[in-house]
């Protein structure tokens, strides 16, 4: 099902022409009806000659409700522009038509009505009139059918131009990401809570799972309605009816969304492409009503460039766009039309001052620009794309060479590039103020980046030049402690004599070589006795052994083995107790659990 827009100056005959063509009145309130006057919403379906179905939003035309028009026209893709032949064009009718352009409706129908009201000459003035006008929109193709809704005369040229309007259309998008704007709510007796609104993006399901307005209050489709027909699928474009399990109605307003979870982002900021009305720019900063959807929110507008094509909104409550999202911006305080805007970014990342540039970019690199570190599964929210539309441009990216996956990121090639040189850089001032020590840790270089550790982890990983080791990074080319000549010969002196070592400092080591190598576990501290790791191994196997053939070692038994002094066998024999090769019973050791245990 198609959904339909009316439009057009107040008393132009738009609800009398919905009448006629579905037999249903859209005035749903005494009021309107009394006064023949439509205040609200108005809504109808009919069935074409083709036998297409198409649902009416019939929306009021007196210029004191334009927020309830824009409510009704927001979420729609075609309109039905009406003007009075015995009226002609009037103000509201100029605004309803450029409100529809700013909006991009796909597709409009032009219908002049009462055309029984006025003789032949005035209808052909009328004609020339509104052609005249409509030439100059972007609307200038668009079909012109005259009618009368009282006599019924050219009704059924207006229903064969509504066919030929739904058929030329695009259809509306399906990119797996439904969204309907609510422009109606209330409870039924027996079924709860039920909003209605025209469906985009793609189908809903009885028993899908949805969330409700910017609160994302957890909700279930119980049931759908089309023209009171019960329905388990809706698709888009569909005009529907939604009676929602787990949520009161008065938790649900005009102009929230319900969407599926995890698929859309609320914002509160949004970067814009800015369409003015008429010749009058945009205020360089203002406070403005803006409508989206079926909303209308209050909010403030900075324009970025001296241009004025961008401009930076701040809405006043989190509101659920993406990018394509089309809306009209009214001055605060008055009913004046400022103009019309796109959203190009939700919540941006750049700073107000920068932000023109990277909105200067096509969609894909802006992205990449503005959120160099993106996740993975916001890229849909990020951009209003399907799944299938994501992972192409994902594709792209990688196959390019644009960005770079690195667990659930997509890092922007030159994002990853900046950290490389970054990174390189301070380790290599690292190595020069610390020719034998170790690396620079892990989290020091993320917050001198200005990243978590995860993240600089996973970028490291990357790196080939650069190597982690025990959480340090060092170039893969710097010599390690371990390796070097003084390393080497601090070694193999102590190793001279393992078992009763020199004191480094007496060989002339530097402490924080010695240090270093205690902590790559070259060397062994035990108690401040300097040993190789190498004599502490040794020692461990000649104790093992000599216990399985004696069964018990005391002191001087120890020191005999080890041909060295009590001094550093209390030492050795200390550490091999910690480590469980040896257990004391009195001035004896025994196997400890690590020696039974082999």
């Amino acid at each position: 099902m198609r959904t339909i827009a009316t439009a057009g100056h107040v008393d132009h005959g738009k609800s009398s022409l919905v009448r006629a063509l579905t037999g249903t009145d859209p005035d749903r309130f005494p009021e309107e009806q009394t006064r023949q006057l439509t205040i609200d919403l108005g809504f109808a379906f009919a069935r074409l000659p083709s036998g297409e179905e198409v649902g009416f939003v019939d929306v009021p035309g007196h210029v004191r409700f334009i927020k309830n028009m824009l409510a009704g026209v927001g979420a729609v893709e075609l309109a039905m522009l009406v003007v009075a032949a015995s009226e002609g064009w009037m103000p509201q009718t100029e605004e309803h038509l450029r409100i529809l352009e700013l909006l991009d409706a796909r597709g409009v129908l032009v219908v002049l009505t009462k055309a029984d009201l006025v003789d032949d000459e005035m209808l052909d003035l009328a004609r020339l009139e509104l052609d005249e006008h409509v030439a100059q929109s972007r609307f200038a193709d668009a079909a012109v059918v005259t009618c009368d809704s009282r006599s019924g005369r050219g009704l059924d040229d207006v229903r064969h131009a509504l066919d030929a309007l739904v058929a030329a259309a695009p259809l509306p998008a399906d990119r797996n990401r439904p969204r309907l704007w609510v422009d109606r709510v209330f409870a039924a007796r027996g079924a709860g809570t039920v909003v209605t609104g025209t469906l985009a993006g793609g189908a809903l399901h009885v028993d899908d799972e949805v969330e409700v307005g910017s609160r994302r209050r957890a909700a279930r489709v119980r049931g759908i309605e089309t023209a009171n027909r019960p329905l388990a699928r809706a698709a888009s474009g569909t005009r529907v009816a939604l009676n929602l399990a787990g949520i009161d109605h008065d938790e649900v307003t005009r102009g929230d969304a319900v969407v599926r979870p995890g698929q859309w982002l609320t914002t509160d900021v949004a970067d814009l492409a800015l369409h003015t009305l008429g010749d009058s720019p945009f205020p360089d900063r203002a406070t403005v009503h803006v409508h989206v959807g079926s909303g209308e929110h209050r909010g403030r507008l900075r324009v970025l460039d001296p241009d004025r094509r961008f401009g930076r909104l701040r809405f006043d409550v989190p509101v659920l766009v993406a990018p394509g999202d089309r809306l009209v911006v009214r001055e605060s305080g008055r009913n004046a039309i400022l103009g019309g805007a796109a959203v190009l970014e939700v919540s941006p990342a750049a700073r107000a001052k920068n932000a023109a540039v990277q909105l200067e970019l096509p969609p894909a690199a802006r992205l990449l620009a503005g959120h160099p570190w993106l996740v993975g599964s916001e890229v849909g929210a990020r951009t209003g794309l399907g799944d299938d539309e994501v992972a192409h441009l994902v594709h792209q990216w990688l196959a390019n060479g644009d960005a770079r996956q690195l667990g659930p990121w997509i890092v922007s090639r030159a994002a990853i590039d900046d950290l490389h040189d970054r990174v390189r850089e301070l380790v290599q001032q690292h190595h020069a103020q610390n020719p034998l020590g170790p690396g620079l840790a892990v989290t020091a270089l993320a917050t001198s980046a200005g990243l978590d550790a995860s993240r600089m982890r996973l970028a490291l990983e990357s790196f080939d030049d650069l190597t982690v080791e025990r959480g340090e990074v060092r170039l893969s080319t710097h010599q390690r402690t371990a390796d070097s000549d003084e390393a080497r010969a601090l070694v193999a002196a102590l190793d001279a004599q393992p078992f009763s070592p020199l004191d480094p400092s007496e060989l002339g080591a530097d402490d924080a070589l010695v240090r270093t190598l205690i902590r790559d576990g070259v060397l062994i501290d035990l108690d401040g006795i300097v040993f190789t790791a190498r004599a502490i191994a040794d020692a461990r196997a000649r104790v093992e052994t000599a216990l399985g053939d004696r069964g018990t070692l005391t002191v001087a038994d120890a020191r005999d083995l080890l041909g060295s002094t009590r001094k550093f066998v209390l030492a050795i024999l200390s550490r091999l107790d910690d480590d469980g090769v040896t257990r004391r019973e009195g001035d004896s050791r025994v196997a400890g659990r690590a020696t039974v245990a082999r």
